[in-house]
Parts: C-alpha cells; structure tokens; sequence
C-alpha cells in the first residue's frame, strides 16, 4: 500500500490539490476541507489531481465530489482531473461533468480555466 500524500501546487492564480498513493476514508480527511478553506482564503480556482492516486474508495470520490459542487456553488471554479475511466463513469453517473468539471489532465483544467478574451484581430474595412 503507497503512502497518502496531499500536495499544494500554484499555477498563477489556480491552486493545485496534487493526490497521490491510497486515499481511503481516513485519509480523505486530509482533503475535506482543503477546497473550502482555499476559497475562504480568496483561491476561486482550483484543481484536484488524481492522476497518481493508486486507490480511492467510492466514498471517498463521492465525498470529493460533494466538496467540489460545494466549491462551485458558493462561486470558484474547481475541476477535477486524472480520474481512471471507472471514477469518471461514476462521477458521470453522480451529475458531476456535466459542466465540464472533468478534465482529462492538469494542463487541459488550466487551459479551460483561461478566460481571457481572445484579441480579434480587427481589419480596416476597405472604402469603396
């Protein structure tokens, strides 16, 4: 069994929740209040990352899930990422992705949070 290791990673104005080893119940204590704490504190976008988990319980995803809608609902954007084809399914199942709260890794949650505007590039119209 790989050790739970919570890590705290920041990308410009996202917080990163980096998970990794085996996240039973007990360890998922460690990450309960992290996303509520992180939005008190003034983080309105944040990432879970999943990709190294080793094992989760259903529980636990479904707890994380709850802590994520919670998240969004009081106005941050939370993604989560890395998840195995099953955890998705079940995510898909819970309602959650459907506002694509699920991204398939770290960097397609940053490019989705990205919203600056795209310049246009304007053209002089021609005088005829």
């Amino acid at each position: 069994m790989t050790e739970f290791k919570l890590q705290h990673i920041t990308e410009g104005e996202v917080r990163i929740l980096s998970l990794s080893g085996y996240m039973g119940n007990a360890e998922f204590c460690q990450v309960d209040g992290e996303p509520a704490d992180l939005l008190k504190h003034g983080h309105h976008r944040v990432i879970v990352d999943l990709a190294r988990l080793s094992f989760t319980t259903s529980i636990s995803l479904a707890r994380l899930l709850v802590c994520a809608r919670e998240f969004n609902r009081h106005g941050g954007e939370l993604k989560l990422v890395g998840l195995s084809p099953f955890l998705s399914r079940l995510a898909g199942l819970a309602g959650f992705g459907k506002k694509k709260q699920l991204e398939a890794d770290v960097e397609g949650a940053l490019q989705a949070m990205d919203l600056r505007p795209k310049a246009k590039v304007r053209r002089p119209r021609s005088r005829n």
